[in-house]
């Protein structure tokens, strides 16, 4: 039986796809709207700092959070929240009061209410569907972040190339908007078990999920090679805007179909992942996908043709979904149930890493070139990932 057949996760999957098409809208924007306003790509990194620094500081709390409280209700706040900060970000940029610093001080908003969502949403997953089914749930979200990946960008390009920032985050403001409203009543389907809060201090709690985190070899291997890639390959994403207009000579609509291409390779491959049921090898395919990336990047960066990185940018979709699927599934089945959302919690801080990479790659492009930090990230974190993904290509 598919998951698509349960009426609850459709519109758990829907609300996903309204909140990831808000969110690819809003890095595509972040990213062309700070290099205008600066010229420099380490402003420009410093901008996507902003953004996804609160997943690395507040993530293993903030899965604590989910693991207490009920999850439909932080689903329902952090739409609405997201909401409200788009509509803020388009009436300051409708009244010619938009800048460089009020939008990195809202993004700094906007990666909070990430923060929250990502744990929640996930857990909320496993709590509606059980172990025998997450896969397939996962590679279905998985989805609906690649149809969000190829849309998103698409409509911010358009909007920014046409109409301007104020008519992108309005637009922003209705998708989450409409997030929110699928999202209610689906409170009782997605709540989970609770820790006993009598004896569970938050401390405990976040104790709790690292141990389970250490003592599983897979997770220990998942966690790690998500900080590699996170502050060393996923980085270039928010140099793109930079390799557009300086290596391409484009303009928002290229940099729009650039991250398109991602999320059309992105889609393929979660597609027949998805298609699968979750009879896959997770560790094989999660650790043969990171072993690909990397390559791929190297020959992205040395491209100049529009065409061929447009081809590159669908095959590293292809390998960024592979990731991007397996890594919550390995870390959702390997948890023990008290503390799945603890560790998601954890695996959100190691996904919140990106940021410290994304200064330091901003910093590198700004000396060498956008192409030669590519390059230079794309090979160290082979080098990093190479040893702690082997066993898992291994491991049956």
């Amino acid at each position: 039986m598919t998951v698509f057949q349960d009426a609850g996760y459709r519109r758990l999957w829907a609300s996903g796809l309204c909140v990831n098409v808000a969110r690819w809208m809003d890095l595509v924007t972040l990213g062309w709207l700070a290099l205008q306003f600066t010229g420099s790509p380490f402003m420009v990194a410093v901008a996507a700092f902003a953004r996804a620094a609160p997943m690395m500081a507040f993530g293993p709390f903030t899965g604590i959070v989910a693991d207490r409280v009920s999850r439909g209700h932080l689903l329902l706040v952090t739409q609405a929240g997201n909401a409200t900060v788009a509509l803020t970000l388009a009436a300051l940029f409708g009244t010619g009061a938009g800048g460089y610093a009020p939008l990195v001080a809202l993004e700094v908003a906007f990666g909070v209410l990430w923060s929250v969502d990502f744990p929640a949403r996930r857990t909320a997953l496993f709590s509606m569907l059980g172990a025998s089914r997450v896969a397939q749930a996962v590679s279905l979200e998985t989805v609906s972040m690649q149809i969000a990946k190829m849309g998103g960008p698409l409509i911010a390009g358009a909007c920014l190339a046409r109409l301007g920032p104020a008519a992108c985050y309005g637009v922003m403001a209705t998708v989450a908007f409409s997030g929110f409203l699928v999202s209610l009543g689906l409170q009782h389907r997605i709540e989970g078990p609770r820790p006993d809060r009598t004896t569970s201090s938050l401390a405990e709690t976040l104790a709790g999920g690292l141990r389970a985190a250490w003592d599983s070899r897979v997770v220990r291997a998942v966690l790690f090679i998500t900080v590699a890639m996170n502050m060393l390959f996923f980085p270039y994403q928010h140099m793109l805007p930079v390799f557009a207009q300086d290596v391409l000579a484009g303009g928002p609509t290229t940099l729009g179909v650039l991250v398109a291409a991602d999320g059309l390779g992105s889609l393929a491959g979660a597609i027949a992942i998805a298609a699968f049921h979750g009879r896959l090898a997770h560790g094989r395919l999660f650790a043969t996908a990171v072993l690909v990336a990397p390559f791929i990047l190297v020959a992205f960066s040395a491209s100049r043709s529009l065409v061929v990185c447009l081809a590159l940018m669908v095959v590293i979709g292809l390998a960024e979904s592979g990731f991007a699927a397996m890594q919550s599934t390995l870390v959702l089945l390997a948890a023990p149930p008290h503390a799945r959302g603890g560790t998601m919690g954890i695996l959100s801080a190691c996904i919140g890493t990106q940021p410290l990479g994304t200064l330091a790659i901003g910093a590198l492009a700004g000396t060498l070139g956008a192409p030669r930090a590519f390059t230079l990230n794309a090979i160290v974190a082979l080098a990093a990932i190479v040893p702690l993904a082997i066993p898992l290509v291994r491991r049956r």
